[in-house]
């Protein structure tokens, strides 16, 4: 976890839905007891044909979207602590049941001891929602009044071994995650959840600019409330991944990875799972004005309502360019399966949904201190559950200052 101003700046816009996050790598700051706070405002138009994502009787509205955010960074030496909030506010004016405020904070402090020694901490709190018809109301967003709205804390804490261009090194994570949902149904307290996971990196250079790379990520899930007592969906995750991760000339670099995962309920009646895991990404930049990127993964999610686990299966081509100094694009087409493992509904068998996104964005910086975003994204569902086969079109207008 590194937490740069500029990587604050990203992640806290980068859960916006306008968010293939514009960002300014000349923010102008000011300072503030100590610190330089960058403050920005994001404001924008959306407009969404099929809000809850419904198979039928859609639901269309333009909304508007307030989102403010302040990132504060002081150093001291050769480490630095960093302090962001991000308020994102938005109003459907032909669906009002649909508005929310969410509210996100983070904090980190990254500390060197020395060249061998260093140590990441960061908190994050979300107070923020899941849409009608995403989560655990796919296929029936409909059914709710309000979005789900809910509660995350998080804890994360990163000690890395060894110089930069040492033959080894070594990172030790340890992750704490707590979810909470407002709704308080027995339904819907039965996602809450806390997560705690304890990872181990090991880097050997094999190369140049090459390394080899070890990882081990174990994770205990643990649910606060369960419909079935004798069935709980508490589990424990332990992935074995080994790969390479290199910059093979000045226009490739990448990572590639691949293992085994295998997940354990503490349930008898639940199935346990084992298989192959991976991820990989190659960034390819043939003129320093273009940049195509690939990204591959397997991984395994919490059930939203149906199945024991879910396996998901993704990938993604995703295409920079800038036309000129003021005007970038950005496009990229994503695609994936999720396969709910498991129990299975009736004679259906287990559920299976094939998922695809298009997103194009145009991207103008009017002045230093504004950003102008013209944007479309095309989503699509299909699946052997007939109720939840949806498609999307969203049309995004966006502007975002700083000083």
């Amino acid at each position: 976890m590194k937490f740069t101003k500029t990587a604050l700046i990203v992640a806290l816009t980068s859960s916006c839905a306008l968010a293939h996050a514009q960002q300014f790598e000349d923010a102008s700051s000011i300072e503030f007891g100590g610190f330089d706070l960058t403050p920005t405002l994001d404001v924008g138009f959306r407009y969404d044909d099929n809000i809850t994502r419904a198979s039928q009787n859609e639901t269309s509205s333009w909304s508007q979207i307030i989102s403010p955010q302040a990132v504060m960074l002081t150093n001291f030496g050769s480490s630095q602590v960093t302090v962001g909030y991000r308020l994102r506010n938005e109003r459907f004016f032909s669906s009002p049941i649909d508005n929310y405020t969410d509210h996100f904070f983070e904090a980190g402090v990254e500390y060197e001891l020395n060249s061998r020694h260093r140590l990441d901490i960061g908190i994050d709190f979300s107070d923020t929602h899941e849409d009608r018809g995403t989560g655990f109301s796919i296929g029936s967003g409909n059914d709710l009044n309000k979005p789900d709205q809910f509660k995350q804390a998080e804890f994360d804490i990163l000690y890395s071994y060894g110089a930069f261009n040492a033959d080894g090194r070594l990172d030790l994570n340890f992750n704490v995650t707590n979810r909470d949902y407002d709704i308080s149904t027995p339904q819907y307290m039965a996602r809450d959840r806390t997560f705690s996971t304890l990872g181990s990196t090991f880097y050997y250079r094999v190369g140049a600019t090459t390394d080899l790379v070890f990882d081990i990520i174990h994770t205990d899930v643990r649910y606060k409330f369960d419909l079935n007592a004798d069935s709980p969906l508490d589990s424990t995750q332990v992935s074995y991944l080994i790969g390479l991760d290199w910059e093979a000339t000045a226009q490739t670099s990448g990572y590639a990875k691949i293992g085994y995962q295998e997940k354990d309920f503490d349930s008898p009646f639940r199935e346990d799972f084992d298989g192959v895991d991976w991820e990989a990404g190659v960034l390819w930049e043939p003129v320093e004005y273009s940049t195509v990127e690939l990204t591959t993964g397997a991984n395994t999610n919490e059930t939203n309502g149906e199945g024991n686990f879910i396996r998901g299966r993704d990938y993604q081509v995703e295409w920079r360019h800038e036309w000129l100094d003021r005007l970038r694009t950005r496009v990229s087409y994503t695609w994936g399966n999720d396969r709910y493992e498991g129990q299975t509904v009736g004679n259906i068998g287990v559920r299976q949904d094939d998922l695809a996104r298009f997103r194009a964005s145009m991207y103008y910086q009017f002045r230093r201190w504004i950003n102008f975003e013209l944007g479309y994204i095309r989503d699509e569902r299909d699946s052997n559950r007939a109720t939840i086969v949806y498609d999307r079109n969203q049309i995004l207008i966006n502007a975002l200052f700083t000083l």
